[in-house]
């Protein structure tokens, strides 16, 4: 099946020439490219069908009203992805902001037709070097530590455990963005 172009983003980062077009691991294409406030229903649907609801620490809300106000909250800030596969929404990843200069908090929400295929780690890759190219130091995330897949995925993108949460309820990990990729 032929991947329909898709128009150059709304909200353009800086270093990165979006859309990105990758493959997983079975040679699937998929795409990732800058939220746009046109994609703001299909991220309502998205999040309104992702499962398992309320899995990483509280999160998607459940809900059409919560979801929208929690979306109305993050998408108010930080930078935003949008995962694509065959032109439907299948992924969305955001770099919140901290409070802490040169710090963002990572997270990506990925549909269940893509895990397990390589493209959560292509993804946060991909973040990363979208943070690097906004001049940020580093990208923090929380994630549970019986997430094993995206545990894995982000040890495979660079993140490292930060050694006080290694048995807490929540592992902390952080990627240190200074001579990442170089």
């Amino acid at each position: 099946m032929a991947v329909e172009p898709i128009p150059p983003p709304a909200v353009p980062v800086p270093g990165v020439a979006f859309p990105v077009t990758l493959r997983d691991r079975e040679g699937r294409v998929f795409t990732v490219r800058p939220y746009n406030p046109d994609d703001r229903e299909a991220l309502d649907g998205f999040y309104a069908a992702f499962e398992p609801k309320r899995a990483a620490q509280g999160l998607p809300p459940e809900g059409p009203a919560r979801i929208g106000r929690w979306l109305d909250g993050v998408l108010a800030g930080g930078t935003h992805l949008i995962v694509e596969v065959e032109g439907a929404l299948a992924g969305h990843a955001m770099l919140m902001p901290t409070g802490k200069d040169g710090v963002r908090e990572y997270a990506i929400f990925l549909d269940q037709s893509v895990r397990g295929r390589g493209v959560g780690t292509q993804v946060n890759r991909l973040s990363a070097e979208v943070a690097r190219t906004l001049e940020l130091e580093r990208l923090w995330l929380s994630v549970e530590p019986h997430n094993r897949p995206a545990v894995r995925s982000y040890q495979k993108a660079g993140y490292r455990f930060r050694p006080a949460t290694m048995y807490t309820p929540e592992l902390e990990m952080e990627l240190n963005l200074k001579g990442w990729g170089e």
